[in-house]
């Protein structure tokens, strides 16, 4: 049959040929995706005829409307197929013979499991970093990619940044290369590649909807315009914290010797676990020095399965290699970890993971796992201080060694639940949060408050109690001073010498 849908020149076209593995097909708005996510299912059909069969997923049932209405409008157009099933069911288009593509939704990861020993040709998933659970999809579907009959396999997804997935998608498919780069897996063969969009190769839409670019341009939200008009996969809606590694990543430097340290962790199994160490300076700021997360560093969101002795150990190992073991640690861990574990008799005969981490001297205590607050604390912490003309003149609370590359990873891709929006959403990958909150539940800030205009009399004294500094870089300089000279008179006086300067 003669095709009725054709690429437009430039990246449209390239995805649509790519004859990668795995391919994503994403960056900026208007780029084409959907309709290139359509067209590579027409054009196998054309080109494999009753050996194709296709299979295209997004989240959400009402999600498929888009990419239904436009194979409605190519049907007539003239596609020779027809599309079976309501608008709330799964759809098929169907082109005569065996030939076909289905159209589904995959609104929870046990879901997956509904496919396994089928046989596609292709899988589609469209807007893939707003799933979840788009590292288990990945790993799940691959195996539903077979041909009895010779046909090239592909998994093509597409997406802009943002989304609950949307970390996976960028350590999978945007950091490891630049865009237009072969990616291929040492093991396993398997190739991939990221193919960036943009709406400048789209002139069919610009052509179509003059007004649509100035309606981007115009969008107020700074995160909006950078995700969508920009393609930046470091900041876009729903983030639930503002993160940069400018105002919150450091280099390391030597813990003070009186200098209070914690550690906090949050238990996981099949999922990832998280072991922080933390440092505390004189005004309460907290540094993030080092961690422990429990993945094997290639699939997102799986843990390691290790045993609490195994953990343990691991634990041990790493503060001797730190020379930090025997000091004195305030080690915090989720309730939860308290609780009796089923043993053979079933029932919660076992011991704890407090009791196991007990036995190898590693003392946990209960933290206070409050979602409402903790999320408030995260962000306080993270709040980087300004004055009323919005310059800096300060710190955040907060600061994380560059070494800490897991909690740089995972903290910038947390989104806000779409219903509570006084939580985040728990499909992310949330456990480095989980563990870091115990710290900031454990030594709580005040919350901001919009202050009220002064007084002539209270600005006047204000300016006389205030110091004055040429520059952020100058009063940073005092105050190191400052630090260290009140840690030494610490170590001469003899001072907490029980608390290590708790």
């Amino acid at each position: 049959m003669g095709s009725i849908w054709a690429p437009q020149p430039g990246p449209q076209a390239a995805a649509a040929t790519c004859p990668a593995d795995i391919i994503f097909y994403g960056g900026k708005r208007g780029g084409g995706k959907s309709d290139c996510l359509i067209g590579r299912q027409i054009r196998g059909v054309e080109k494999h005829g009753n050996n194709w069969n296709g299979l295209v997923i997004r989240k959400k049932y009402k999600d498929l409307a888009e990419i239904r209405l436009r194979i409605d409008k190519l049907i007539a157009e003239g596609l020779p197929a027809e599309r079976i099933g309501g608008d709330n069911q799964t759809n098929t288009v169907r082109f005569g013979g065996s030939c076909q593509f289905k159209l589904c939704a995959v609104t929870r990861p046990e879901l997956l499991d509904d496919y396994q020993g089928h046989q596609y040709t292709e899988i589609g998933i469209d807007e893939a970093p707003n799933l979840p659970f788009i590292a288990r999809a990945l790993d799940k579907l691959k195996g539903c990619l077979r041909s009895a009959y010779g046909v090239p396999c592909h998994m093509f997804l597409t997406g802009n940044p943002g989304g609950a997935g949307a970390a996976t998608i960028k350590s999978t498919f945007i950091d490891p290369a630049p865009p237009g780069t072969i990616m291929r897996d040492p093991d396993t063969g398997e190739t991939s590649i990221f193919i960036e969009s943009s709406l400048a190769d789209n002139p069919a839409l610009a052509l179509n909807d003059p007004m649509y670019v100035r309606r981007l341009m115009s969008i107020k939200d700074p995160a909006l315009r950078a995700a969508w008009l920009d393609g930046n996969w470091e900041i876009f809606v729903g983030q639930a914290f503002s993160f940069t590694r400018t105002d919150h990543v450091i280099k390391p430097m030597p813990i003070p010797q009186n200098a209070q340290i914690y550690s906090t962790f949050d238990w996981g199994f099949g999922a990832p676990f998280s072991w922080g160490w933390w440092w505390v300076d004189l005004y309460g700021r907290v540094y993030r020095f080092a961690e422990w997360y429990g993945w094997d560093g290639k699939q997102p969101d799986v843990g390691l399965r290790l045993s609490d002795s195994q953990i343990a150990d691991g634990i041990i190992a790493r503060e001797k290699a730190m020379g930090i073991w025997g000091r004195p640690i305030i080690r915090i861990t989720n309730p939860d970890c308290f609780s009796k574990k089923p043993d053979y008799k079933g029932g919660g005969q076992g011991p704890s993971t407090a009791e196991v981490f007990s036995g190898k001297q590693i003392y946990m205590i209960p933290g206070d796992p409050n979602r409402k607050l903790k999320i408030r604390q995260f962000r306080e912490r993270l709040a980087v201080p300004m004055d009323e003309n919005g310059k800096k003149i300060g710190i955040p609370m907060l600061q994380v060694y560059e070494n800490c590359l897991q909690f740089i990873r995972t903290i910038p891709y947390i989104t806000m639940d779409e219903i509570d929006i006084e939580d985040v959403d728990t499909s992310c990958e949330d456990h480095i949060y989980d563990e870091a909150a115990l710290i900031f539940m454990a030594r709580p800030i005040a919350m901001r408050e919009d202050r009220p205009a002064l007084l002539q009399s209270d600005i006047r004294i204000d300016s006389l109690e205030k110091p004055k500094h040429d520059s952020f870089e100058q009063y940073a300089a005092i105050m190191a001073v400052k630090d260290q000279s009140f840690w030494n008179h610490q170590q001469r006086e003899g001072a907490y010498s029980d608390l290590d300067g708790r």
